[in-house]
């Protein structure tokens, strides 16, 4: 009775719609085993999330796993301008994550499925700057298929292919610009090596993509990053796994989100962006089998600059504090984590001058089952 008074109350705040008023860009919470630990992950990799985080990590995990995940995100973004102060008045929507792995008892070749949201955007500055920024709405999220081969008793990779969905709507000065595109594609590989007693690391590198856009005569055209996040993990007493892990984004190859039509620019957005190194900590508590409690520290550095700042895609650097159990329950495994981050104010000059602010929080759940 309890559990099911615990499951109807975790339903109803997932369920409720979510005002986020998001200035971030990538969506980094994939799972609630991941996000508990801030995302310090990669060199883990011990369970379902598998193959959102580190599909190499699915080697060592025997059978059919199925996992499926629910994350809010509410977000409050402003800029402090000399009339007072001006909410960012987007919002976006509770985000859905899915898991497959499958690894047979005693095989070396195994395969992962994940879908999840990649790249998140929902920015509304128009009625503080007037028609320079306007509203934008980005989705991007993506389908990755994994092979999955364990090279030996301490060492296994993986190799697969990412197709993204793209969603964009653009308004600005009464312009509008909006299209989908679903023929974006990129590729990926892992690694997971467990190279001493206790020890592992991880790494995961992930290719960049180019999205095309279109809208009657206009045209966009997006750069996805590059991206590299390694780790290094050590257990110790069985109980206690702490990992530290670094995260790469070559931002600079996203230089503009600008809208062209017939060789003029309509909307005029370029960015400058400047790559990113990012840290994580986690540290895991196994008070016994299956049950684990788990908290973790990130940094997450801004990728825009003050110097030619565009709040379309408004960003600073972050610091983000979390924590996160999970169990067994009824045949499934259950994962609940949240985690607040704190941005650190940017003074911006220019066009778009202010000091913006932002502060995000996460609840992330995830269900999953071994068959």
């Amino acid at each position: 009775m309890k559990f099911k008074r615990l499951m109807a109350t975790l339903t109803c705040i997932i369920s409720m719609p979510c005002y986020a008023l998001a200035s971030g860009f990538m969506q980094q919470e994939l799972a609630a085993s991941a996000t508990g630990v801030a995302n310090a992950f990669v060199a883990t990799a011990d369970d379902a999330a598998a193959a959102l985080i580190n599909p190499a990590g699915q080697a060592w995990q025997d059978g059919l796993q199925l996992s499926a995940g629910y994350l809010v995100d509410y977000r409050d973004s402003s800029v402090k301008l000399p009339a007072g102060i001006a909410p960012n008045t987007g919002s976006e929507p509770n985000l859905f994550a899915f898991a497959l792995g499958w690894m047979p008892h005693d095989g070396r070749l195994g395969a992962t499925v994940a879908y999840a949201p990649a790249y998140h955007l929902q920015n509304d500055w128009g009625r503080f700057f007037g028609t320079k920024a306007g509203s934008t709405s980005l989705f991007i999220d993506r389908l990755s298929i994994d092979a999955v081969y364990r090279v030996s008793t301490t060492m296994s990779v993986a190799i697969g292919g990412d197709a993204y969905v793209t969603n964009m709507s653009l308004y600005e000065a009464g312009a509008v610009f909006h299209d989908r595109d679903y023929s974006t594609f990129g590729g990926h590989a892992s690694l997971l090596w467990k190279f001493a007693p206790q020890w592992s690391f991880g790494l995961m590198a992930r290719s960049g993509a180019k999205v095309k856009l279109s809208s009657g005569t206009a045209r966009m055209g997006l750069r996805l990053p590059e991206q590299v996040q390694f780790g290094l993990s050590y257990l110790l007493a069985d109980a206690w796994r702490v990992e530290a892990d670094a995260l790469w984004s070559r931002w600079s190859a996203f230089r503009d989100m600008s809208v062209v039509s017939g060789g003029v620019v309509t909307m005029a957005h370029p960015l400058n962006l400047r790559d990113t190194l990012g840290g994580m900590l986690g540290l895991t508590w196994t008070l016994r089998e299956n049950t684990q409690i788990r908290i973790g520290y990130a940094f997450d550095p801004g990728a825009s600059r003050s110097i030619g700042f565009d709040p379309i895609v408004a960003d600073q650097d972050g610091h983000r504090l979390a924590i996160g159990v999970g169990g067994n329950a009824f045949g499934m495994h259950l994962d609940l984590a949240y985690d607040y981050t704190f941005y650190a104010d940017k003074k911006v000059v220019g066009v778009y001058a202010g000091t913006y602010r932002d502060r995000r929080q996460t609840i992330a759940l995830t269900v999953s089952r071994l068959f």
